[in-house]
């Protein structure tokens, strides 16, 4: 009796396996088949470079340049940048090594303008007057421009990416309290993206006007409209200190703005437009993607400055004379 209940214990383990093994899987070859299915669903919203040679895909995406966005919380230093439309599909696009400017982009012209204090009543050349600035901001709109972000002009320099036909860059130096009170409340009423220049030791500091204090600055870099560049320490003539001041006034106002802000600081402005070779060293050493000049040695568009270190502005009185030119070749590099 026992060698038979042996041989049926057999046959049954034996059976029960092979069911296993056959429900096991069979539910492997659905969850593979899922993935598969998911996969190819998610795939062709991914256009890589390879596929952009594809005539048909430049043709579907030829007239993006008006909606093309980089995407969110990636590191825009990377050889490619991954970019976004209003279609939900996703395009890569190869970067030029930083610090150069690839080669479309060199097409466009960007202007990036500078504006300083904004104050309710003027006293030197550069304060703007709240109305003053409205009136800009309405110039802007009448002619039918697209203020863009920094990190939308950086990719844009560095992949060639397609911007809108009329596309500008708005930026604030010196930290001012204007900046705060007038500003920043037209740019959310507008919808402007802006790029807000902080010296550290200025904030909160009001001795002969006013300054934006720590609480304040929180408010604005938390706002996906505004981004914080370091403008150093004391605001000093970088060409004319010694490298151990420099370091400092790079560094260390780097290490602070992200302390107290929480978040990276990518981009420096350079205190009133200088810098030479030992500067633009020291601020690529620091880890700054890109830094903000003036003229260099004239006002220029951004995409004529010699590289990312070296951003070329306009004073903000030559605002109606480059808005005509303002350019943002809205083709696809690879298509072109």
């Amino acid at each position: 009796m026992l060698p038979k209940n042996r041989t049926l214990f057999h046959v049954i383990a034996i059976a029960f396996l092979s069911t296993a093994c056959v429900l096991i899987f069979s539910s492997y070859r659905v969850i593979a088949t899922g993935f598969e299915s998911q996969h190819n669903t998610l795939l062709p919203s991914l256009i890589s470079l390879k596929q952009l040679k594809n005539q048909q895909v430049c043709n579907k995406y030829k007239n993006i340049g008006r909606e093309l966005e980089p995407v969110n919380n990636q590191v825009l230093s990377s050889s490619e940048i991954l970019f976004k439309t209003s279609r939900n599909d996703k395009l890569s696009l190869p970067a030029e090594p930083v610090p150069t400017i690839h080669q479309a982009a060199r097409k466009s012209k960007v202007p990036v303008i500078m504006y300083h204090d904004i104050i309710s009543k003027k006293q030197v050349i550069y304060d703007l007057t709240p109305q003053e600035l409205q009136k800009h901001f309405e110039l802007i709109k009448l002619a039918k421009m697209t203020p863009i972000s920094i990190n939308r002009l950086i990719a844009h320099l560095r992949t060639g990416s397609p911007l809108p036909n009329k596309p500008i860059l708005l930026t604030f130096d010196d930290g001012y309290g204007g900046h705060y009170e007038y500003a920043y409340p037209l740019l959310k009423k507008y919808g402007y993206p802006a790029v807000f220049a902080i010296h550290t030791s200025g904030v909160g500091v009001n001795a002969g006007r006013t300054h934006v204090t720590w609480s304040q600055l929180k408010i604005m870099a938390n706002d996906p409209l505004i981004t914080i560049s370091s403008h150093s320490k004391t605001h000093p003539a970088l060409t004319k200190i010694s490298d151990q001041q420099l370091y400092k006034e790079v560094v260390e106002s780097k290490q602070i703005l992200e302390a107290k802000l929480n978040r990276s600081i990518i981009y420096f402005t350079y205190p009133y437009g200088n810098y030479d070779l030992r500067v633009k060293k020291i601020v690529t050493e620091a880890g700054y993607l890109a830094a903000i000049a003036f003229g260099d040695p004239t006002e220029m568009f951004a995409n004529q400055s010699k590289d990312l270190f070296a951003i070329a502005r306009f004073e903000k009185s030559r605002l109606e004379k480059v808005i005509p030119q303002a350019w943002g070749s809205p083709i696809l590099p690879q298509c072109d």
